[in-house]
């Protein structure tokens, strides 16, 4: 080897340990609670599935946590702000081993987009998302509208989310579609509450209500045996 690879490689090292050294890891502010899930899933012969979960909410640094969700501003307007978002799909998923109906798991799926957020006065905040497959599950697409509004009554407060997901081919195709029955593209439609309830300034009670309304499409489908699903999950957090 020559000097000046040499030389190369060594400075290599030592910027790294400098910026190493420099770096540090961004404070969380928020909440993070230890939880209950319960999920009802529209699957035939499926039982309602009980796990224990991790609930975060809060920013790390820039990025700001909402459960399942996660996200960076990339740019602010007069009209609202511009996010990158990324979303675990924890509401759709399928263990073949509990049917008999078929023998491909349906896994929850990592998505990621672009997010704008708009105020809409007295509370109100609208969201745009566009959320495609990053983890080669569905390889589909979501196109979701929201609208949430806060509510704060003493030590408790509440999140209420109204939202309609349109949900592509693909995505339907993964989660509902069978060899012999392919579903076309459809819309969901989805509420939640978020509540946290203050026991003191160190520690809340958290809970969380998920309903969705599927379509004809995803009802039709010899998989599911009705068009709902539903997610519960509560908890007990530390805010840091």
């Amino acid at each position: 080897m020559n000097t000046f690879p040499r030389l190369s490689i060594l400075f290599f090292f030592i910027s790294f340990k400098s910026y190493a050294d420099d770096w540090q890891l961004p404070e969380f502010n928020g909440l993070v609670a230890g939880a209950i899930s319960q999920d009802n899933l529209p699957y035939k012969q499926v039982d309602t599935q009980t796990q224990p979960s991790l609930l975060v909410f809060g920013r790390l640094g820039d990025v700001f946590i909402e459960g399942n969700r996660a996200g960076l501003p990339l740019k602010r307007f007069g009209f609202g702000t511009l996010s990158a978002m990324g979303q675990l799909r924890t509401h759709q998923y399928l263990d073949a081993s509990q049917t008999n109906l078929t023998d491909q798991d349906r896994d929850k799926s990592i998505e990621l987009g672009p997010q704008v957020s708009m105020p809409l006065g007295n509370g109100f905040v609208s969201q745009f998302s566009v959320l495609q497959d990053i983890s080669a599950k569905h390889k589909g697409q979501e196109y979701e509208a929201a609208i949430y509004k806060r509510f704060a009554f003493d030590d408790l407060r509440i999140i209420a989310t109204l939202a309609a997901q349109y949900q592509s081919q693909d995505l339907m195709d993964y989660y509902v579609g069978t060899d012999t029955y392919q579903p076309k593209a459809e819309l969901t439609q989805e509420i939640e509450l978020l509540g946290v309830y203050d026991i003191n300034d160190n520690w809340s009670a958290v809970g969380i209500w998920r309903y969705y309304q599927h379509g004809d499409e995803f009802k039709n489908s010899p998989l599911t045996n009705n068009q709902t699903t539903q997610r519960v999950a509560l908890g007990i957090g530390y805010h840091f």
